[in-house]
């Protein structure tokens, strides 16, 4: 099976970033935050959000540096054909993580919100072929479908959070927490961060013209703005009863319910999640694919979309359950997953640029 993966504009690719940077991040993340550093919760997505950005602006320098190469070929020009396996090893573990975590807490949310007696089979016939579909079909196929539905998806969150602005009824008190709880808290919660690293594995196919730099920056920054946003509002709304509504997004609708007989508000941000889901899940297979196909470039790419879905299928039925699991593998197994793009991919970067600098010299 040959999947054509052409570019894409900076404008899809900026989607693609949107989505993931906030899909994940507003349901249970808001929560845990709070229940672990109080009102100083606020600042924890301002922080990751920085250090989100500071990876998009190390690859605008990668980007800049070189246009035309893969990160294949970057890698293994510069550290050899080991390092390239082991990174690329790395990225399938990492992304294929990722999803297991947004499955299972989308899961528990649907499972409790509406189909109480639903069993995974229900879900996973509804989310697995239309995922393997986006990914299979290509990238720009991926990022056109992305920018069709933009304008829908940016709509539902701001009425989200203009309808959850209603729901506001406290006001901060702030430093009440100690600074090692807050900074413990930040990276048990740090795994839904790091989204970024995306753009490595395809930074051959992202088609940026001279000035369209902004357009990726403003989707990532404006992404991150309404994580901020969202979590602020979740925090102001619910304060101490936080741990009774573990879902953000969907729990700050609750105060306005209905409206003048329009029915209940609060599904408009089901069809939000489910949106989210459907578009992260297959940008994750997409990027396990090209994972797969940096360690194993001779082999059809069929069993990259063969084996995420024999590991995810493994892990999820077997690993994690209930939502308690879901947040226990969240906070003390995935963090340590986020060394990879926070760490050693920035690490390996600016080592390769203190080469060429010093080549150019010599």
């Amino acid at each position: 099976m040959k999947v054509s993966d052409r570019t894409i504009t900076a404008g899809q690719a900026g989607i693609i970033l949107f989505i993931l940077l906030f899909a994940n991040k507003v349901l249970v993340f808001p929560s845990l935050i709070f229940e672990g550093a109080d009102f100083e919760a606020f600042l924890i997505p301002i922080l990751s959000s920085i250090l989100e950005m500071g990876l998009l602006y190390l690859f605008y320098k990668l980007k800049n540096r070189f246009p035309d190469q893969t990160f294949v070929q970057i890698l293994r020009q510069h550290f050899g054909k080991a390092v390239q396996i082991v990174f690329y090893v790395a990225f399938s573990i990492y992304f294929l993580s990722k999803a297991v975590l947004l499955y299972n807490v989308t899961f528990i949310f649907f499972r409790n919100m509406i189909y109480k007696d639903a069993q995974n089979l229900v879900f996973l016939f509804a989310l697995l072929p239309i995922i393997n579909h986006l990914a299979i079909c290509g990238l720009r196929v991926l990022g056109r479908t992305a920018q069709l539905f933009f304008p829908v998806i940016l709509s539902i969150v701001v009425f989200c959070i203009i309808v959850g602005c209603f729901g506001i009824d406290s006001a901060p008190l702030l430093f009440q927490t100690s600074a090692a709880k807050f900074f413990t808290t930040f990276f048990r919660h740090f795994a839904p961060f790091g989204d970024t690293v995306f753009l490595f594995l395809i930074i051959d196919k992202v088609k940026v013209e001279k000035g369209q730099w902004k357009i990726l920056f403003s989707c990532a920054g404006g992404a991150l703005f309404l994580v901020c946003l969202v979590s602020f509002i979740f925090i102001l709304s619910y304060s101490f009863t936080s741990f009774m509504h573990p879902f953000a997004i969907f729990e700050i609708m609750s105060f306005v319910k209905e409206y003048e007989g329009l029915g209940r508000l609060d599904l408009i941000s089901m069809i939000l999640i489910i949106l989210f889901t459907y578009f992260q899940l297959a940008i994750y297979l997409k990027m396990f694919m090209f994972s797969f196909d940096g360690v194993f470039e001779k082999i059809d790419q069929v069993y990259g979309v063969i084996s995420f879905n024999v590991l995810f299928l493994i892990i999820i039925n077997f690993l994690i359950v209930n939502l308690e699991q879901a947040v226990m593998y969240g906070q003390h197994i995935l963090p340590f997953f986020n060394v990879l793009p926070f760490a050693v991919l920035p690490i390996f970067v600016l080592v390769m640029f203190a080469r060429r600098k010093k080549e150019k010299k010599t």
